[in-house]
């Protein structure tokens, strides 16, 4: 086992490209880390830069005592499922599992009882003798990983290894492979664009937006104290709520205010404004649907809203509206308690006033998206941060009259 340290990384292709920008992270011994972010934002670059399958521009990555800058990736000690499961059609899932071993020269009572230990812990026992055309997708995927397991590997990583399954095959191997994380007791480190996945999965989780770390945290510390817009934006569904409010000092307080609507700010916001030697007076305001809370017309710090669209979700309603600001917003509400007419008059309803649980908001710098509450924040990088290559070089040829 080991850990796998990545300092200042960097990847530029030949035309220029930066596809990620100075990675920094500490991976502990048995830790299961999820790089997540949209496509293209560089995770499965870094993940292929860990394995060796892409060289690196700059920087060092380390898998325990060892740097592996300049090492192949068979002398890394790391195993990797892909995404497309990567089986060979003419061979037998025994022998699929078994081909990593046989190269390696090992003893066939060793490779017989590896590949038994891994069927057995996968579930795929009875599936030894089958050719990968006669399993299922979830199936598939189970042999691609017991490949993996049976080489005891430092590092285990995976590449978006559930995004070919269907929806529930991705909610059942999902668990299958939190309880595989507590048999083999090793180092995960797992790329996906799916929050779901990176939120049940990961001890920590590292958020991207092109090429650049946005957020390292666990799940409870980016869903409770996203760092930017983005990461706000990117966790939680439906998406955070948004609002353009005016920061104010009040009795030695500080409140947003949207429109007439006061809204008191937390104590751990009103500490962290506190010592900002410079405020803005425009700010972003935060929160969850969840935390959008109806309320009788006219009531204190309350706003209106006109319903777009409701969805009935089973145990909630989301309720899509446009506030009385112009700003789109959505409500999740709790309907455990509701009879059957309530729920259908809050369906039928067209308007309604709403406050906000003032405990869970965030505040966010509207010029650089940072959360002002949340110390050494990343900014949210601009598009014209991302310009590299041949196109950054015409503007700049441009620019001198070259």
């Amino acid at each position: 086992m080991a850990e796998v340290k990545l300092r200042n990384v960097r990847k530029q292709y030949d035309n220029g490209f930066v596809a990620v920008h100075d990675f920094n992270l500490e991976i502990k011994d048995k830790e299961f880390i999820v790089l997540v972010g949209p496509s293209g934002c560089g995770k499965s670059t870094t993940l292929r830069m860990i394995a060796g399958l892409e060289d690196i521009s700059g920087g060092e990555i380390s898998i325990g005592e060892n740097v592996v800058n300049d090492m192949e990736p068979k002398d890394r000690d790391i195993a990797m499922v892909f995404q497309n499961y990567a089986l060979y059609p003419h061979m037998s899932v025994y022998e699929n599992i078994a081909f990593g071993l046989r190269l390696r020269r090992l003893p066939n009572d060793e490779i017989h009882q590896k590949v038994c230990e891994a069927a057995e812990i996968l579930g795929i026992t009875e599936l030894l003798g089958r050719k990968p055309k006669q399993l299922s997708g979830g199936q598939r995927q189970r042999v691609a990983i017991g490949r993996a397991i049976v080489r005891i590997p430092k590092v285990f990583l995976m590449d978006e290894p559930l995004s070919n399954l269907d929806a529930k095959l991705r909610n059942q191997m999902r668990a299958e492979i939190i309880m595989l994380r507590e048999k083999i007791q090793t180092t995960f480190i797992y790329v996906t664009h799916d929050q779901t996945e990176a939120m049940t999965l990961g001890d920590r989780i590292v958020i991207m937006k092109d090429g650049y770390v946005m957020q390292v945290g666990t799940p409870q510390e980016l869903f409770n104290h996203p760092a930017n817009l983005f990461v706000a934006g990117f966790i939680g569904t439906p998406q955070m709520n948004f609002f353009d409010a005016e920061l104010k000092k009040d009795g030695g307080r500080y409140a947003a205010y949207i429109g007439s609507a006061k809204i008191s700010l937390p104590d751990h916001i009103c500490s962290a404004l506190a010592k900002r030697d410079k405020l803005p007076t425009k700010v972003t305001l935060g929160t969850r649907p969840e935390n959008l809370i109806l309320c009788d017309d006219g009531a204190a710090n309350s706003l209106k809203a006109e319903i777009k669209v409701t969805e009935m979700m089973g145990s909630e309603i989301h309720i899509h509206a446009q506030c009385e600001n112009g700003k789109d917003v959505i409500l999740r509400v709790q309907i455990a308690d509701m009879t059957d007419e309530e729920q259908l008059e809050l369906i039928r309803r067209k308007h309604f006033s709403f406050t906000l649980r003032e405990r869970t908001v965030n505040i966010f710098d509207p010029e650089d998206g940072r959360n002002l509450a949340v110390e050494g924040a990343a900014a949210v990088p601009k598009k014209d941060d991302t310009v590299y290559g041949a196109e950054k070089m015409k503007k700049k040829d441009k620019k001198s009259g070259k």
